[in-house]
């Protein structure tokens, strides 16, 4: 698995508040709120906290404690490596001691916190690419062009920065469902800020650790968002709440994020941005070499042509406009049979998806013990 950050709801817990010196307070009517909001550059890393009271006939009760922090941080300081289910004891053991720290007291017990309540959740998948690839940078551009099903339906953003090997950002998101994929080692190095993360941010520059890391991540944003999805993979209901004994389970992340992969990895759609737009001299000299008919040839030169100038969720709306859904469906329908009976070549883009889904099948976590025989000491 990877789930990375997550928020975690217990409501009704009294929480005293001699176990809140560490907390700032704001107030809105009779709202008491108290935040905890660790700087990560000061120590290890601590999740964040807040702590909602509501003013009573009786004095302050607490409604609701919300623990927002992500899972491989709490174990390694860093979320460069990750955890599978194998490491939920270990996790919930140190997540307790940080939360013992925090309140210099044990007012959530382990076993409270295995039961709670999830607000949110995000998971991600770590893809390492071979040494022989280029940067991440030069796949990720691409990711705008490509969509990722009616989910997403004309809502995208993306930025980017190359600078530094910065990296570069795609994302598709709306109200529900956030997916994106960037430069994990870029951004480990840009944004180290704790001890364990400059020491990996290190080992990445001189190349004692993999640093050609594409990371994808898919989050649902809210509560609703995430019963409805989970009802379809777990027992019960789209209203029945969720916690975190649910998602530790590799199966059930393995299949989220295979889900999401799978639609932003739509071979027509990949193909079309793949193939190379060469002088038509040259294209007709390969399409006439693999048998493949005029007809044919230029219906695939157009489809790559449309893709690469709009990108495939743009050719799809632009095309709802003026033709039915059934008329789309049946001419991707023709264009997957043109790439099933000719022998078209397949290019980087291409040889980078098929790579990540064989790791993401696999779904091997990476994790610090992976890299102990290496000559790693800084």
């Amino acid at each position: 698995m990877m789930i990375d950050t997550i928020t975690l709801q217990i409501e009704r817990l009294d929480i005293p508040e001699k176990n809140l010196k560490f907390f700032k307070t704001s107030k809105n009517g009779n709202m008491t709120k108290y935040f905890f909001n660790p700087d990560a550059s000061l120590g290890e890393y601590l999740p964040r906290i807040t702590i909602k009271k509501i003013e009573g006939l009786s004095g302050l009760y607490t409604e609701s404690t919300d623990i927002e922090f992500s899972t491989p941080k709490v174990l390694y300081n860093t979320n460069y490596y990750g955890i599978d289910e194998t490491d939920k004891n270990r996790f919930i053991d140190a997540l307790f001691n940080k939360l013992c720290y925090i309140f210099e007291d044990s007012p959530i017990s382990k076993e409270l916190i295995d039961l709670s309540n999830i607000k949110n959740i995000a998971f991600a998948f770590n893809f390492i690419l071979p040494a022989n690839y280029a940067c991440p940078i030069e796949f990720l551009k691409v990711i705008p062009f490509l969509d990722i099903g009616k989910n997403y339906n004309k809502t995208k953003d993306t930025y980017y920065t190359e600078s530094d090997r910065l990296g570069f950002c795609g994302r598709i998101y709306n109200k529900q469902v956030s997916w994106k994929m960037y430069d994990k080692g870029a951004e480990i190095i840009a944004n180290a800020k704790n001890k364990t993360e400059k020491e990996v941010a290190l080992k990445l520059k001189h190349g004692q650790l993999p640093d050609k890391i594409i990371r994808m991540e898919l989050t649902y944003q809210n509560r609703f968002t995430l019963k409805r999805h989970l009802s379809t993979r777990l027992s019960g209901n789209s209203k029945q709440e969720r916690h975190l004994k649910d998602v530790f389970n590799d199966k059930l992340c393995q299949s989220i994020l295979l889900e999401s992969f799978d639609k932003i990895a739509n071979e027509l759609n990949i193909r079309a941005m793949d193939t190379p737009l060469f002088p038509i001299h040259e294209y007709f000299k390969r399409t006439e070499k693999i048998g493949m008919p005029i007809y044919d040839a230029y219906a695939w030169l157009g489809r790559c042509f449309s893709t690469q100038q709009t990108g495939s969720l743009q050719l799809k709306l632009i095309s709802d406009e003026f033709y039915t859904r059934q008329d789309r469906f049946q001419a991707d329908k023709k264009m997957q049979g043109l790439l099933k009976q000719y022998s078209l070549p397949s290019f980087t883009l291409k040889q980078i998806f098929d790579e990540c889904r064989k790791q993401l099948v696999e779904f091997k976590i990476m994790k610090p013990e992976d890299f102990k025989n290496m000559d790693n000491l800084l």
